[in-house]
């Protein structure tokens, strides 16, 4: 019998196994598909890998006024994408051999639950025993039923339009969260023609309203419709009411973003009795379930849909089985869109400050006022960050950025609330000269606390 039998080898389940096998526990980690989850595989990394690409291909373009002048810039969408699959297959071979520098031993087929101490393998029907088991089964593309989307070819979920080899010439992407940004952002980049549909009143709905402002000046280039409401689809051609209006928007693909939800089918969870919604996994805040001895991560619980938040959530859970000093910050989990341009944020936003009826202090600098972002960007680029904290006590509420690097600083923010960090405190650090993050240690000068 394993310490912990973990389901799952993506963000969650690979760093939960590593730091139980750091505490010395004996681990076996159950994978279907490959070890890295959605995130390594048809996430993050091959969508970051693709972004970088045409973010180069944009700048060609647009350095004349620094000095560059390239001539005959193309992009081949093929070389991009082997880049993009060479890099995932890297990234793989890294986990395997980090899971077996660990003896965590890797058990490929689909696991479910047998009992609260045990786990069918369907393609063996051997039975896998841990004291412990953590569920950390990920997501899947969440598909509304949209009248045209089923038996498609043009219709496509985040999974089938990272294997494509075709450009398209238009694209519709039904859905203005991080997933359809990031992707209106790279095939807009690249020339091609992009409408978003999105059925909120405005795009990237969880962002501070005035950051998302500042975000959207970057995304001209494309046609954004919100406050819309999908109602069929015919072959590439989307129909969509606005109001009292019926409009329509055709491509060449049609790109499904709606969104993710939890991968409960098939885990056996209401045999074994574990309480779940179609929403998620219920656990407290270590991540326990209702059946003492499984407990559950990531996506899988539906309270935090990223690739991070996973493996906090798998380390607190692993630490709370070792009998260690445990938590997960569920309300410090910092947020990345990786789009031109870049966008982080964490904590409040003002409308949630406001509904909680705090009284907050706030300031916002421009990008222009910083020198690096200058230098490297230029005055007709747009960018902020923002910083929100009580005015009682003086700790820091939320912070969003929007500029270069903006995820890269994110972290020390993070960690700052996480703690309680008061404006003092923070204003304190020292910031390195010149980078883009003296952005915040301005705007937190400019609060007057």
């Amino acid at each position: 019998m394993f310490d912990i039998v973990i389901l799952g080898g993506g963000p969650g389940g690979y760093v939960a196994a590593e730091k139980a096998a750091s505490l010395g526990m004996s681990v076996a980690l159950i994978e279907k598909d490959a070890l890295g989850g959605t995130c390594l595989n048809r996430g993050c990394i091959p969508t970051k890998s693709l972004l970088n690409s045409a973010k180069r291909y944009k700048h060609a373009l647009d350095s004349k006024a620094m000095g560059v002048t390239a001539e005959a810039v193309s992009f081949d969408l093929a070389t991009a994408m082997a880049w993009k699959n060479s890099t995932v297959s890297r990234l793989v071979a890294n986990i395997e051999f980090l899971m077996k520098k660990n003896k965590v031993e890797i058990i490929q087929g689909t696991g479910s639950l047998a009992s609260a101490n045990s786990v069918k393998i369907a393609e063996t029907e051997a039975l896998v025993e841990g004291k412990h088991i953590i569920i950390a089964a990920g997501s899947v593309p969440a598909r509304p039923p949209i009248p045209g989307s089923v038996q498609n070819p043009l219709v496509m979920t985040s999974d089938e339009i990272l294997a494509i080899s075709e450009m398209p010439k238009k694209l519709v992407v039904i859905g203005g969260g991080v997933i359809g940004m990031e992707f209106a952002s790279f095939f807009s980049a690249l020339g091609v023609q992009v409408t978003v549909v999105e059925m909120m009143d405005e795009i990237l709905p969880f962002m501070d309203t005035e950051i998302c402002s500042v975000f959207k000046r970057s995304l001209k280039s494309m046609t954004i419709e919100t406050g819309a409401a999908v109602t069929k689809i015919e072959g590439g051609l989307v129909h969509y009411k606005k109001g009292d209006e019926e409009k329509t928007a055709q491509g060449d693909i049609v790109l499904m973003a709606t969104g993710r939800r939890p991968a409960l089918s098939g885990l056996g969870l209401e045999a074994v009795g574990v309480k779940h919604s179609p929403k998620g996994i219920e656990v407290d805040e270590l991540c326990r379930t209702s059946v003492p001895g499984v407990w559950a991560i990531g996506d899988a619980t539906g309270r935090s849909l990223l690739a991070h938040s996973a493996s906090a959530m798998g380390r607190a859970a692993v630490l709370a089985i070792a009998g260690k000093d445990a938590s997960v910050p569920w309300k410090a989990f910092p947020w990345v869109v990786y789009g031109e341009p870049e966008a982080a944020g964490v904590g409040m936003t003002e409308a949630e400050a406001q509904a909680a009826g705090i009284e907050y202090a706030k300031a916002s600098i421009p990008a222009r006022a910083n020198g690096r972002f200058l230098a490297e960007c230029g005055m007709s680029a747009h960018g902020v960050c923002k910083v929100l904290a009580d005015k009682k006590t003086g700790k820091v509420l939320g912070i969003h950025i929007v500029a270069p690097y903006a995820g890269e600083m994110i972290w020390g923010f993070q960690n700052a609330l996480a703690r309680g960090a008061t404006v003092h405190e923070l204003e304190s650090t020292v910031f390195p000269h010149p980078t883009v993050g003296e952005l915040a240690h301005d705007a937190l000068g400019a609060l007057g606390l």
